[in-house]
């Protein structure tokens, strides 16, 4: 016990003595105390001569010059160029006239640099003469595990493209996911090649069975029916996304194969010469974390904006419905954003169980398009199957003239907020949006088979429902090539109305995908001033005001105030 002792004791002084003893050194040569680091030039380098920051072992050029020459300040150490970088070592540690004395003051005490280390330490001159020195990667204060020694990226940029001269334009591109292997991205950069005209930018997961695209193509929100599942976001005002430690984006052998970039030009000035190839950079690594995630998109598709209004309030809910069919299990959200345009003023997502507020995910009390707020959440949020994600976007219509509605156009506007979360659920859309009170996750849930309030959604847009394309070939033999309304095409009109895919908020959506929604609003607009009643059954002929004129029923009436505001995106 008495030898083990006496051996950890000598050792420790020995390493005392060591440290004491380069220490003492700092003290024989000028600003000896303030050489910083070339690796990191905000942390000190009290191993002047060594390779090792921290001295002992390795003596760098500096080191040993100094050596060679007694371990003193004298004119042969001040006037050479140790590390070989042009600046002499007197000049490199402010002495550059070779004057100081031990003790005094130098004549320079800023701007000091190392005499043993070539700088700039990456310059193709330096480069061979440090090759001892390894400087570690830089330590991203935006996202740390970015810099990680594990952490690779791939780049995904939309080949150079003209960009159109329309103020808003969409382009996609599908790429493949290149390495071979099993990853986690976590986290990703802008790689902006035109900042004039790039707006945002996602990249979407794709199925399997895509089918990939040569080069760009015009697109819209959804950039194709096999890539819907959105996983990196970019806009205007963001670094990039930097993951929660505990997810990630699964990729290669047991993830996505594919992804398309979609890129948003929004190009004001409408110029004819601008060419972009902007992309992202997705950082990935093979030591996979603890979850899969992936991003929800909540929101209202359906926007009627008022012209000259100060405050329009829209609201959405994803229904405990909804999270009860699309979640198996509780999701965790680690991200949220908000989304609106121009007109947008107000924006919150909230989550309420059993009708009880229980969090805000977001809550921007003022929204800026242009510089959108991030909300990350180290400690995620719970999302239970059966709660309720509510979104109100408010907007402010002053000054504009006509009615606003949704679209992709800048001029249009939207109200949507895209969620990260963990477990990916394999669920059969990650969108819970509501059209009008139409929602989303009902029209595409599995086991209704297509069905939405006895509505055959898929077969009426299809032409497949036998009844709706006999209801629409008697409207079009009354209504058809006919310059006023009868009483026979008031009655095929009323008809078509009563089919249950025509009723309700179901029909708004329905409507604008029905290959005979022109000629039905064509009908629509003759009918609803009046008929009159002929009792021969031909084609009436319109009166005065002195004419008996029957107004044609309030059902036409109201479905034409509810079909003239189109769905101007699907993601059917």
């Amino acid at each position: 016990m008495t030898g083990i002792l006496f051996t950890t004791t000598f050792a420790t002084s020995l390493l005392l003595a060591h440290v004491t003893c380069f220490r003492n050194f700092l003290s024989e040569i000028p600003n000896g105390e303030s050489v910083p680091d070339p690796c990191n030039p905000e942390k000190p380098w009290p191993g002047v001569g060594h390779m090792n920051p921290q001295g002992g072992g390795t003596r760098n050029p500096f080191g040993r010059m100094f050596s060679e020459n007694g371990k003193s300040w004298t004119g042969i150490v001040c006037d050479s160029d140790s590390d070989g970088d042009g600046i002499t070592n007197g000049a490199e540690l402010g002495d550059p006239d070779c004057e100081w004395v031990k003790g005094q003051t130098p004549r320079r005490t800023t701007n000091i640099t190392h005499p043993g280390v070539c700088e700039p330490v990456d310059s193709e001159h330096c480069r061979a003469r440090n090759s001892w020195l390894t400087c570690p990667e830089p330590v991203d204060p935006f996202c740390p595990a970015l810099t990680q020694p594990d952490v690779k990226y791939l780049d995904f940029k939309l080949d150079k493209t003209r960009v159109p001269s329309n103020k808003t334009t969409w382009r996609c591109q599908i790429l493949p996911w290149t390495e071979e292997g099993d990853f986690h991205v976590i986290g990703s950069k802008p790689l902006i090649d035109n900042s004039d005209v790039t707006h945002h930018m996602i990249i979407f997961g794709c199925a399997g069975d895509v089918v990939p695209r040569e080069g760009p193509y015009p697109c819209k929100m959804v950039p194709d029916r096999q890539c819907q599942d959105i996983l990196l976001t970019w806009t205007m005002g963001s670094e990039g996304e930097c993951l929660n430690k505990r997810e990630g984006l699964r990729m290669g052998s047991n993830g996505y194969k594919y992804i398309a970039l979609q890129m948003h030009w929004n190009n004001p000035q409408q110029r004819d010469d601008y060419v972009d190839g902007s992309g992202l950079r997705a950082f990935y690594t093979q030591k996979l974390r603890e979850f899969d995630s992936v991003i929800m998109a909540v929101g209202q598709r359906y926007l009627e904006l008022p012209p000259n209004s100060p405050e329009v309030v829209i609201n959405s809910t994803c229904t405990a419905f909804c999270t009860q069919n699309m979640f198996k299990q509780p999701i965790f959200i680690t991200r949220a954003v908000n989304h609106m345009h121009l007109l947008g003023r107000k924006q919150s997502v909230s989550v309420y169980r059993e009708g009880r507020l229980l969090t805000y995910l977001t809550k921007d009390e003022v929204y800026d398009y242009d510089s959108p707020k991030f909300y990350r959440f180290d400690d995620p949020i719970k999302v239970l199957p059966g709660d309720e994600i509510r979104t109100t976007c408010t907007y402010s219509s002053v000054g504009v003239n006509k009615t606003t509605y949704y679209g992709e156009s800048i001029k249009d506007e939207m109200c949507y907020a895209f969620l990260t979360y963990f477990p990916h659920q394999k669920s059969y859309t990650q969108y819970c949006t509501t059209f009008k009170s139409t929602q989303l996750c009902k029209r595409y849930l599995p086991s209704l088979n297509g069905i939405y309030d006895r509505c055959s959604w898929r077969a009426f847009v299809r032409g497949q429902d036998a009844t709706a394309v006999s209801l629409n070939k008697r409207m079009m033999t009354e209504c058809g090539n006919k310059s006023s309304c009868s009483n026979a095409c008031a009655t095929s009109l009323n008809n078509m109305m009563q089919h249950p895919c025509m009723r309700g908020d179901i029909s708004g959506y329905v409507s604008e995908h029905w290959a005979g929604k022109e000629h039905f609003k064509a009908y629509q607009r003759m009918c609803s001033e009046g008929i009159v009643s002929n009792p021969s059954g031909t084609d009436a002929k319109r009166t005065g005001s002195n004419g008996s004129t029957r107004l044609f029923s309030i059902h036409v009436v109201i479905l034409t105030l509810m079909m003239y505001f189109p769905l101007l995106i699907s993601l059917s």
